[in-house]
Order: C-alpha cells, then structure tokens, then sequence
C-alpha cells in the first residue's frame, strides 16, 4: 500500500469532519450535514486516486451532476470555492499531525494540492460556462422581447401615420389649388402665410416619415444622397430659427468645413430637428444661461455633430432607457422621438449617443464620411 493511500485510509474520517465543521462555521444551517459528509467521502477518494486522471474517475462524472444541481439551486460559486478551501484546510492539518518522514510528506502534499487545484479548475469552468449560457439565453429572451415591442409600436405607428396621412394630402391638396388660383397680384401678405403653411405641412411629413421607421414597409424607405453635413445643419436650423428667436435662447454654430456624408437626408433631417427642438424644450424652463451649441467635426472616417444645450440634467435613472420607446422626460411627450432618431442613424449606418451633467446635456450622432463618386 503506498504512504497516500495508508494517509486516506487512516485519516479519511478527521479530514472530512474536519472540513464539514468549517462549512458549518461559514454557512450555518444552508447545507444538509448527512449529505456533505456522503460528498466529502466521495472527493476524498476522487483525490487520493491520483494514478486515475480526473476527468477519467467515475466519481468525476457523479460530481458534475453534484454542480450542475447546485448550480439549478442557485448555490453560489463563492460557496464551492470555500468549499474546496476548507477542504484544503481540513488535509493540510491532518498532514500536519500525520507521524510521516519530511520527503514522503513532501510527495505527499504536492500530489493531493495539484489533484485539488485540478478539480477546482474543473468546478469553475463549469460554473463559468453554465453562468454564460444563461447570460445569452436571457439576453436572447431580452431582446426577442424587445424586437415584438417594436414590431407591435411598428404597426401602430403605420396606422396612425396612414389615418394622418390621407386626410393631410387631400388638405395640402386644395391648398396648393387655392395658391394656384389666386392671382399674383391678389397675394401680398398672404403669400408669406402660406409659404409658412407650406413649411408646417413639411414638418408634419417628416413626422409621419418618423412614425412609419417603425414600420418595416418599404414605403418609409428614402434614397441616400452624397450631402455636405453643414448644409444639413443650416436647412434644419432654417426650420427652428423662430422658435430660437421666440425662446430669446442663444444659438453657437462651430462647423468644419467639408464634412460629407451618404445618407437619406429628409430622415436624418428630421434627427437633428429632433434633437434641436427636444434641447429648445429643455431649456424653456431653465435658469441661467440659456445656450444651444451645435458642433461639426471629423474624427477619423467619422463625420460627427454634436448638439449640446445648458439645460437640466437628464435623470440618472432613465439614462439606461433614454432610447427605447415611451421613455420621455416631458410631461406631455410620446417617447417615440428619441427611440425614432435612434432607429433612423443607425438605419443609416451611424451611431447616436448623449452624455449629461449638471453644467450641459449633449446628443452626438456619427456617420460615416463618405467622398462622393463621379
């Protein structure tokens, strides 16, 4: 008989309630004692048979059903990890007390500490891979969910836009026929009236184009056009100006030349007129310095506008959210604004994202540059 088997034989019983007094100093009352006693006896054995590799020991296989139900049960890895500490423990003072020579005793400890180290190694993959997998299936589960929500607010938003719709061109319709029957000379004040009404009417188009990015139809398609990033600054701006003006709110342009990008412009458009209108919002009620900044700039192949307001702090706690759909910090808003801009960047391939503190609250979205080709 070798000196580790005669070890085991003789010190099996002190090892293991050694180690079952430590577990119950630890976590007193979570384990069944019987139980662990029945599992200590096991994985004395599972490490005395060095000659066997791990994963070959027929007990291996029974204690990877031990982790898996451990695992359904919720059982903490910090708690296994303990285990095997204390199991440790419990072999390093019966060696202590073992009336073996120095070299044998030597032999002995590096044996049995790599067979345990080996085991915990195995123990902790399995956690880490089963752990991972739940991660994913929930994740998956999370965003299928999230995908119905959105299919569900695509349908809805296609409905309403088309109620809006019909009856809006058969307005826009008569009116266009009205501008073409008066005649010019009978226009004067009226003119610049209906050049504003022509501009509302506009708005309101982009708006249903908005609604109807939830919709996965191809009627909310646009074609992408080769465009100057500053040119589509100052049409937007040429849409908020008077609303700017009528709020007395400060406007800093900071624009560098030659930024060009591929994308649909009346979507994107309607992004940053988003934006600019949900910054007027936030700063009608602010104290202090009332300031919109809008800032162009390249960084790398990235063609970047930033839009920034002097306005309040957005809410620690729907920063997580702040693009999905229905989450607003207005009192009256629909929370489809910022859940739609997200939607059409990155329809066109772009990213958009914000940060806040107290002092500012700044949106940023990013396209790709592109040099247009003949």
């Amino acid at each position: 008989m070798s000196e580790l088997n005669r070890f085991f034989d003789t010190q099996q019983d002190i090892i293991v309630e050694s180690w079952i007094y430590r577990m119950e100093q630890a976590y007193p009352g979570y384990f069944d004692l019987d139980e662990l006693r029945i599992q200590g006896r096991k994985y004395v054995r599972l490490v005395a048979d060095v000659e066997i590799p791990m994963k070959e020991h027929p007990l291996f296989k029974e204690y990877e059903r031990w982790c898996q139900m451990l695992f359904q049960k919720k059982v903490s890895i910090e708690h296994i990890l303990n285990s095997s500490q204390f199991f440790r423990e419990a072999l390093l003072d019966a060696l202590a007390e073992y009336d073996v020579e120095r070299a044998a005793l030597t032999r002995l400890i590096a044996g049995v500490i790599s067979r345990i180290d080996h085991f915990q190694s195995a123990i902790y993959i399995y956690f880490w891979d089963h752990a991972h997998y739940r991660i994913e299936r929930q994740d998956k589960l999370i965003e299928d969910m999230h995908d119905e929500k959105l299919n569900l607010i695509g349908k809805m938003a296609s409905s309403m836009a088309h109620e809006i719709r019909n009856p809006l061109t058969t307005i826009r319709g008569f009116f266009t026929l009205i501008r073409k029957t008066l005649p010019a000379g009978e226009l004067g004040a009226v003119d610049r009236y209906m050049d504003i009404i022509d501009k509302e009417f506009h708005t309101i188009e982009m708006q249903i184009t908005g609604f109807l990015s939830f919709s996965r139809k191809p009627i909310a398609d646009e074609d992408s056009v080769y465009i100057s990033l500053n040119e589509l600054i100052e049409r937007t701006l040429l849409l908020v100006g008077p609303l700017l003006l009528n709020e007395n709110i400060e406007l800093e342009l900071s624009l560098q030349e030659s930024l060009r990008v591929k994308i649909q412009r009346s979507s994107v458009m309607q992004v940053l007129s988003n934006l600019l209108n949900n910054a007027i919002d936030a700063l009608r009620d602010a104290e202090g310095e009332r300031k919109i900044l809008v800032h162009t700039y390249s960084e790398g192949e990235t063609a970047c506008v930033r839009i920034g307001n002097t306005g309040p702090e957005i809410p620690a706690e729907l920063r997580p959210t702040l693009f999905d759909p229905f989450v607003t910090t207005k009192s009256d808003g629909t929370g489809l604004g910022l859940a739609i801009c997200k939607q059409i960047v990155e329809r066109n391939g772009g990213t958009i994202t914000f940060e806040s503190d107290p002092e500012r609250t700044t949106f940023t979205v990013a396209f790709d540059s592109a040099a247009e080709r003949e």
